[in-house]
């Protein structure tokens, strides 16, 4: 009885070992992988990303537009992008950083929710932007900034 339960011991430590090996290794290039590792002040420089998409939008936008939307997804993939150049199609691969990433860009978002405003100063002038929230669908944040003060459109 007691050699049974040894022997069931050191199968299942085995099997844990085994198993532990397996979900390190990549089974579609045979080799193992490691994600990005996402530090806090690697996460702090999201609104670093906010800002450059929002003088894109700005700079992009038509004169008749008045609210830029921006989604909390979009935002996480963007900053992944450019950050660690892994594109959204490869989600399912690094699914641990896609989750970290987008619970920050969330939390961010909601704490410009709450503040109502957020104030940059963007080249030589500072710009003021209103937010609000547009629509929250399956844990996906979109809010909307809104130009208040400074030039929305670069001269």
């Amino acid at each position: 009885m007691l050699r049974r339960m040894r022997i069931g011991l050191l199968k299942l430590q085995a099997h844990t070992i085994y198993r532990q090996e397996l979900c390190a290794f990549n089974k579609r290039t045979s080799t193992t992988f490691q994600e990005p590792e996402t530090t806090p002040s690697v996460l702090a420089t999201i609104p670093d990303c906010l800002r450059g998409l929002l003088q894109d939008a700005m700079q992009d936008a038509p004169k008749q537009r008045k609210s830029i939307l921006v989604s909390s997804n979009g935002l996480a993939n963007r900053f992944i992008l450019e950050r660690w150049g892994i594109r959204p199609s490869q989600r399912r691969r690094y699914r641990n950083l896609y989750a970290s990433v987008r619970k920050q860009t969330r939390n961010l978002l909601q704490h410009y929710l709450l503040r109502g405003r957020v104030e940059w100063a963007l080249g030589g002038d500072t710009r003021t932007f209103g937010i609000f929230k547009f629509d929250e669908i399956r844990g996906n944040l979109i809010v909307g900034f809104v130009c208040v003060s400074g030039a929305f459109f670069s001269a």
